[in-house]
């Protein structure tokens, strides 16, 4: 499946599910538990199970595509403009970092999510608006994309693997957190 059309699927998921109606720090700290099972993912080397790499970076994406949709950054207007932006300016951000894209670790890469990530809240929090955060998801997607190429595979199959793990899920939303049935029903 091509981004756009899964980016689409997850943006409609989520509109059924009234997710895009959630408060922005609350997606932010789904955001933030998907980048620690990525983080744990890596220092494991689980990349194929349960919370692994590959798991873990489609549902990176899953929850920054919902925090877009909370805060109307148009992250599918990019993409249609430029297409997969990711892939052609990841060397470059290594540069403007003074970094030897050569040298630069699985772990680094990792780092620098954390960082952007970071940085993406911190806009939110300081009201410089959806141009400042967008940057930062930008810088986020590239992330992604790079973790993604260590592990051999890339952002539209993560993205799809999330997305067909999630598409038929149920829940609600309960004080602003949209809590799956297997847990509302204590089942994993």
């Amino acid at each position: 499946m091509e981004y756009l059309e899964l980016l689409d699927k997850v943006e409609q998921w989520a509109k059924d599910r009234a997710l895009d109606t959630a408060e922005a720090r609350t997606q932010y700290t789904k955001l933030i538990e998907e980048q620690g099972e990525l983080g744990v993912a890596i220092d494991t080397g689980n990349v194929n199970g349960n919370s692994g790499v590959i798991d873990s970076l489609g549902d990176y994406q899953v929850t920054l595509i919902i925090y877009c949709l909370i805060r109307d950054i148009d992250l599918k207007g990019q993409i249609e403009e430029e297409g997969q932006f990711w892939a052609e300016d990841v060397d470059g951000m290594y540069q403007l970092l003074g970094a030897d894209i050569n040298t630069v670790t699985t772990s680094q890469k990792f780092i620098y999510l954390v960082y952007e990530s970071s940085q993406l809240i911190g806009k939110y929090n300081r009201n410089k608006g959806v141009a400042e955060e967008y940057a930062s998801v930008e810088n986020i997607m590239l992330s992604l994309y790079d973790i993604a190429r260590e592990y051999n595979t890339n952002l539209e199959e993560t993205l799809e693997i999330a997305y067909n793990e999630i598409k038929n899920r149920k829940g609600k939303m309960i004080d602003g957190v949209f809590v799956k049935e297997a847990d509302l029903n204590g089942k994993d």
